[in-house]
């Protein structure tokens, strides 16, 4: 898989209501967690931006870096919508 491309994307609201991103990837979700996280640092977020970069380079799987990712948004206390399969 390309980028550690994901089977479900992660929709997280960042930078308060109505903006939404889509995370479909390892690659998307260590670019967003250095960009535009709402902390800097902390144990989830820190060990989730290794294990995207590590799914990116094939040390980790996709959905191993999704889990990390959901839970770097559960320690910064962000809104996660339903996955989009789940939408339909």
């Amino acid at each position: 898989m390309e980028h550690g491309d994901w089977n479900n994307p992660v929709i997280v609201e960042l930078g308060g209501a109505g903006h939404f991103a889509i995370i479909t990837n390892a690659l998307d979700a260590a670019n967003c967690m250095s960009e535009e996280w709402p902390v800097s640092s902390g144990p989830a977020v820190d060990e989730a931006v290794l294990v995207c970069l590590d799914a990116v380079l094939g040390k980790a799987s996709a959905e191993e870096s999704r889990k990390a990712f959901l839970d770097a948004a559960r320690e910064a206390g962000l809104s996660v919508k339903p996955d989009a399969e789940s939408l339909h």
